[in-house]
């Protein structure tokens, strides 16, 4: 900008015909000394930026730390569903049924999920006692809805390990057969020992067909 005026100053002055020669003479003396210092002091500020752009220093990228202040976001899955069903143990003397409720994850075999806590036994403190024998496994269910039958198949020790008393094969029938009809899609259960049909547990009951829930039996 400062050129821009002094090249319009001096064109002025060129085509002022009223100014007298003395004057114009001083004032080109005067716009030119005021050109070099211009020019000198365009010079001086070029090189001073030249000089602090040399003397940059580019950083090591090893050097380079990236401070990470991100925090992990937290996601939470789906609260997982639950359903309360009933559980049918032996009371302290072992001569009924009582039913229990307990809540347990909702899943997709829920007849299955259901038998295998009662396998589970009673909570602790409860001052009941499974009716089911210790260390019997469930192997195998199957519901089939259109009958509303369930087959059920279970290890050895619903047989063998059952206790001497007189009513302890009919509770551990009942313990599961009342256990399993609670489900709408079953009225009636099918015992198996080992994947083989049976006709009693110890002689007392009659398993040669499919038996219903017991409600004379559950205080």
């Amino acid at each position: 900008m400062r050129k821009l005026w002094i090249i319009a100053l001096l064109a002025v002055v060129l085509m002022s015909g009223a100014m007298g020669c003395n004057r114009a003479s001083e004032t080109l003396s005067q716009l030119k000394q005021d050109l070099k210092q211009d020019v000198a002091l365009n010079t001086t500020d070029g090189e001073n930026n030249a000089s602090q752009e040399n003397q940059l220093e580019v950083p090591d990228p090893n050097d380079i730390t990236i401070e990470e202040t991100y925090e992990p976001v937290q996601t939470m899955g789906d609260a997982v569903q639950e359903v309360t069903v009933s559980l049918y143990f032996a009371d302290a003397n072992q001569e009924k049924l009582v039913k229990t409720e307990k809540n347990i994850p909702k899943v997709e075999g829920m007849a299955r999920a259901t038998i295998e806590t009662l396998l589970e036994g009673p909570d602790v403190g409860s001052n009941l006692v499974a009716a089911v024998p210790s260390g019997t496994q469930l192997l195998d269910i199957n519901v089939k809805p259109d009958e509303k039958k369930c087959i059920v198949d279970f290890s050895q020790e619903l047989r063998n390990q059952l206790a001497s008393n007189g009513n302890s094969e009919e509770l551990a029938i009942y313990s599961i057969a009342n256990t399993l009809c609670q489900f709408a899609t079953i009225d009636e259960v099918e015992f198996r020992i080992e994947g083989q049909t049976i006709t009693t547990l110890a002689g007392a009951s009659d398993l040669s067909k499919a038996i219903t829930a017991n409600a004379a039996i559950v205080q």
